[in-house]
């Protein structure tokens, strides 16, 4: 994915979710709730045009969902990232043609945001404690001798033999961060073939919203980066979304907490002015990546950003509490009321 098929793909739109409000009265007539890629994945399927019942389409979404983990998780020995990071260094790996293109598309998006998001941070957040149930306080020095690689850089694509080699031996390749939105981006093709005409997704901080709510739009509620708190509301019909703030995961040493957002030019869990930032757009690997890029950028750079590549719409809280959103989002957003 260049950057011109990076443009022409989005459509814009508006912003990223949670929850749906409590005061929505549509039952759906289908709600599972599952387990992946370490979240919960919820189902809520409200009408479809009766080419399939809703449990056969959700037993495809978990199967689907079950052999993509089973592909990209770094905990896994025997998935493809982890051949690719065991092996890479040495010699070309043969790789999944999907995968490939999932991590050659990634790296393009490593390149336009200039590294706020990053996929080749692995080592570093493996030091850092986010792959292991007994994390350790990583040693600092060895975490500064790793800052500003831009080892994305350092990746090699043969796009004919779909084989992927690394030109350095210090980094390794995590997905972790457009995951769900690939998976995601999986999903609505998977509903909409199957006949979801009205239904809703959510997968820890991603949101897929398909057709109308009730004949209308669904309304969503914005995290403020708080764990509970709310931005405001935001009133749309079909759309993809991606939140990334650092309240829900993280690691903690000599009484300090330190979330798993990685800024790759300190190696240090990224230490921006956003508390919070929503991302919206029709394509999930798009979404879920800049909602890390514009966390990472810190609010100046990702408004610069947007001015420059207006192919998102976003709502960010920065971290003295203000709420700031794209220019064509503001019309359909409710910043929420307090006291």
């Amino acid at each position: 994915m260049n950057f011109k098929k990076i443009i022409s793909i989005v459509t814009l739109f508006c912003v990223v979710v949670l929850t749906l409000c409590s005061c929505e009265k549509a039952v759906p007539e289908y709600t599972r709730t599952s387990f992946a890629f370490d979240t919960y994945v919820t189902f809520r399927i409200f009408k479809t045009d009766g080419t399939n019942t809703p449990d056969a389409v959700c037993d495809s979404a978990m199967s689907m969902l079950t052999d993509l983990e089973n592909k990209l998780s770094v905990k896994k020995e025997d998935s493809e990232i982890s051949k690719i990071n065991n092996l890479a260094a040495t010699a070309p790996v043969k790789v999944d043609e999907q995968i490939y293109w999932l991590i050659r598309n990634s790296v393009d998006l490593s390149i336009l945001t200039e590294g706020a998001f990053d996929i080749t941070l692995g080592e570093i957040s493996r030091m850092w404690g986010f792959y292991s149930d007994k994390p350790e306080k990583p040693d600092m020095d060895k975490l500064t001798s790793l800052a500003s690689k831009e080892n994305y850089k350092n990746i090699v694509f043969d796009d004919e033999n779909h084989t992927i080699s690394f030109a350095k031996d210090d980094f390794s390749i995590d997905l972790g961060a457009v995951g769900k939105g690939y998976a995601m981006d999986m999903l609505k093709s998977l509903f909409e073939e199957a006949g979801v005409v009205s239904g809703l997704v959510d997968f820890g901080g991603s949101i897929l919203t398909i057709g109308k709510y009730d004949e209308g739009n669904w309304t969503v509620s914005v995290s403020d980066g708080t764990e509970k708190g709310v931005a405001g509301k935001i009133y749309l019909s079909a759309a993809l979304y991606s939140t990334s703030n650092g309240s829900n995961r993280y690691v903690e040493y000599d009484g300090v907490k330190y979330h798993h957002i990685i800024d790759g030019r300190t190696a240090r869990p990224s230490d921006s002015d956003i508390r919070s930032c929503t991302i919206i757009c029709d394509n999930g690997l798009i979404s879920d990546a800049l909602s890390t890029a514009f966390f990472v950028m810190g609010k100046s750079k990702a408004l610069e950003f947007y001015e420059k590549y207006p192919i998102v719409e976003f709502v960010i809280t920065d971290t003295d509490g203000n709420v700031i959103t794209s220019d064509t989002i503001a019309d359909c957003f409710e910043t929420e009321k307090n006291g």
